[in-house]
């Protein structure tokens, strides 16, 4: 048999599980290798539970380079280019070659879309985002949170959601409940509309039986950071206190 080069691009759940289920599959003569710029694998799910105080950065990833103790090559370094026909990549001026490519690099997202955004508040699907929404929630005592979903589609779709009930119960459980209220803000039509109307329903029904405002339809313009107001394309605007915000994600191309 042959031995066959598998290349893997990108270290997030979709990469590592595969470069890991196909070393399990393959034999030894075939080489697995994951290309990825960070030097550790983010649990992104887990980043809910950082932000309200329950995780850690270092318990929510681990290194990347462990994955070597399979027998998975990893590779650190940018893509700079991607060659589809000829199964090539360049990753930091060095070009990669395998028989088979496997792109799992999903969307960066893009915060910048939308003009006042990054100034005016915290991307919780970050690292960073999180780890500041953490700080910032301490310091709010009363006054609006609003949870932004900022464009459709999204990953996670449940994220906003969950993400709003647990900042609603860590400010109740800290006993300002009475003294901030939250409300989340997306252009669906309501919650999850991808899992079918009933889900929906049943989900809106739990957010609004904590207290939680919804308003769908509401798809972001622009942010003023300095008067802390949201400004949406149907016209209506509200101002905010605490911005959580998933922000509009763009597909990577490369040519």
């Amino acid at each position: 048999m042959n031995s066959k080069t598998i290349v893997i691009l990108g270290g997030g759940i979709g990469g590592v599980v595969a470069a890991r289920r196909l070393r399990r599959l393959l034999g030894p003569a075939h080489r697995i290798v994951l290309v990825e710029r960070e030097a550790r694998h983010l649990f992104q799910p887990s980043l809910l539970w950082l932000m309200t105080g329950q995780r850690t950065a270092a318990g929510i990833s681990r290194p990347l380079s462990a994955l070597a103790r399979q027998g998975i090559e990893v590779v650190q370094g940018e893509i700079e280019r991607i060659d589809p026909a000829q199964r090539s990549v360049q990753v930091a001026g060095t070009t990669l070659t395998g028989d088979y490519l496997v792109i799992a690099l999903g969307a960066e997202l893009a915060a910048e879309t939308i003009p006042g955004l990054a100034a005016a508040g915290h991307n919780f699907y970050t690292l960073a985002g999180a780890e500041s929404l953490r700080a910032a929630r301490l310091a709010l005592t009363r006054g609006r949170v609003a949870m932004l979903v900022c464009g459709m589609p999204f990953k996670c779709p449940a994220a906003p959601y969950e993400a709003a009930m647990l900042l609603e119960a860590d400010f109740r459980a800290r006993g300002l409940g009475a003294a901030v209220r939250f409300d989340i803000y997306t252009p669906e039509p309501g919650p999850m509309s991808t899992a079918g109307p009933e889900v929906s329903q049943q989900l809106r029904q739990m957010i609004e039986s904590r207290g939680i405002g919804y308003h769908p339809g509401h798809a972001i313009t622009q942010v003023d950071a300095d008067a802390r107001r949201l400004l949406f394309a149907n016209g209506s605007s509200t101002e905010f206190d605490l911005l959580a915000y998933f922000a509009p994600g763009m597909a990577l191309m490369f040519l």
